[in-house]
């Protein structure tokens, strides 16, 4: 029986390599703009949940906000601290990255805005976890302070009990590092629709120049869905206030199948 694939982000180098080149392809248009808007609104200092790279948390760093950032993937945050050594140094020292778990890895408790980024929250694979986060994230909130989360709405004919064979080519991506090419390619996914998750391996493969692979990793990703008006139950157990809900970064109305961009406040009573 073979070895179960390691977790994404937490094994390969490729996948740290190309996460930049791949964020840009991600649905729902740009989101650093939308989260540079509500640091605009709501204040700083700012926190991010799953910064990876420094994708966004960098842009926000530049535009004078101070910035931590969280991820437990040692991979993607060194790619975050090595773009941070190449700032200025009055925008590096608005940078702290954070390598801990989401929960208790997190230092402060006046943030203006903390937000999530890229699916993040939908890592969080138990209803009690995502709860109990949400909680802490409220508590790390000065009253007032903005919640950002970013989910997919989930499409009913791909979260069905039987996974429909397949190979799902997600593009070619530029490794920096050799400048070769690295080809995504989703080679399964299976569901379960009781626990609300899907499993999907990933394999990132860096060819040669007749296009032929040098190198090969695979990873595991795991993800629970959240349905529209379950997340809004859990903004609203965890002590938010629902303050508007997009299906895209430029300010969209709810729609099937899209994403879900939720914006919440912390009361200030």
């Amino acid at each position: 029986m073979s070895e179960p694939a390691p977790g994404l982000y937490s094994a390969s180098e490729l996948h740290p390599a190309i996460y930049d080149a791949m964020a840009a392809s991600i649905p729902g248009g740009d989101d650093v703009a939308f989260y540079r808007s509500l640091a605009e609104q709501a204040g700083g200092p700012v926190l991010e949940l799953g910064c990876g790279t420094g994708r966004v948390a960098i842009p926000l760093a530049e535009a004078g906000f101070e910035v931590t950032g969280i991820d437990r993937s040692a991979g993607m945050l060194a790619r975050a601290r090595m773009k941070a050594d190449a700032l200025p140094a009055a925008v590096a020292a608005r940078l702290r990255f954070i390598e801990g778990d989401f929960e208790h890895g997190i230092v402060g408790d006046s943030f203006g805005l903390v937000f999530a980024a890229g699916r993040v929250f939908m890592f969080v694979l138990e209803p009690d976890d995502q709860l109990r986060l949400l909680g802490a994230l409220r508590d790390r909130l000065r009253p007032g302070g903005l919640l950002a989360i970013d989910v997919f709405d989930p499409r009913f004919d791909l979260i069905g009990p039987e996974a429909t064979e397949f190979q799902s080519d997600r593009g070619t991506f530029l490794n920096p590092d050799t400048g070769r090419p690295v080809r995504l390619t989703v080679l399964d996914r299976s569901n379960d629709p009781v626990r609300q998750r899907f499993t999907e391996h990933w394999e990132f493969a860096e060819l040669d120049e007749l296009g032929h692979p040098i190198r090969t990793d695979v990873e595991a990703l795991t993800l629970r869905w959240t349905f529209r008006h379950e997340m809004h139950h859990l903004l609203v157990r965890a002590g938010f206030e629902p303050v508007a809900e997009y299906s895209d970064y430029a300010g969209a109305p709810p729609a099937y199948a899209g994403e879900q961009v939720w914006v919440a406040r912390r009361p200030t009573g």
